[in-house]
């Protein structure tokens, strides 16, 4: 591990002076991200959520005021940093959850793309939810982004919601200049 790696990942881009700009979904200049949303979940308006690229949500499992959720971000960094060590910083930003215990940690690469996904879950109060997280580092170009997504669900309801996780996590796709990039 590299001794400049910090705890957070808003902290390592601090360290290295690297912005982290959102991506407007209708800007065609990037990679764009899609998802399908599985039966039952909506994609909220954008701006709900303004620095969200996409938001899902499963209104009908709601519980105690609380929704699934699945949110992607896309983002261009300012400058280049070594792809092991963006995706080893944000690996552990799931770690620093509350209670986190983690089922999974895989670095394959997706679609092309270097990768970390990590799964587990976490307590808020007395309710345990199960988030499963991926990043992605996609090279366009001169260019560099950062893509997160992360679904979430209430441990106690997971069910079939957790093929409708794996399902948005699947689904992710990348479109360059117009063209699919799997």
């Amino acid at each position: 591990m590299n001794a400049s790696i910090q705890a957070t990942l808003s902290d390592y881009l601090a360290t290295h002076e690297v912005g982290l700009s959102p991506c407007d979904p209708d800007d065609p200049r990037h990679p764009q991200p899609e998802l399908q949303a599985p039966e039952g979940w909506i994609v909220l308006p954008r701006d709900v959520f303004p620095h969200a690229h996409t938001v899902l949500v499963a209104p009908e499992h709601v519980a105690d005021d609380w929704v699934p959720n699945a949110v992607l971000l896309h983002c261009a960094l300012s400058k280049w940093r070594p792809t092991d060590e963006l995706l080893e910083v944000a690996a552990r930003e799931a770690r620093e959850l509350p209670a986190w215990r983690e089922t999974l940690r895989d670095t394959s690469d997706f679609r092309g793309h270097r990768s970390v996904i990590i799964q587990g879950s976490y307590r808020v109060d007395d309710v345990e939810y199960t988030a499963v997280t991926r990043y992605l580092v996609i090279d366009h170009e001169y260019d560099r982004y950062l893509t997160q997504l992360t679904a979430t669900a209430r441990s106690d309801s997971l069910g079939s919601l957790d093929v409708h996780i794996h399902t948005i996590h699947e689904s992710l796709i990348m479109r360059q200049e117009g063209r699919l990039h799997e």
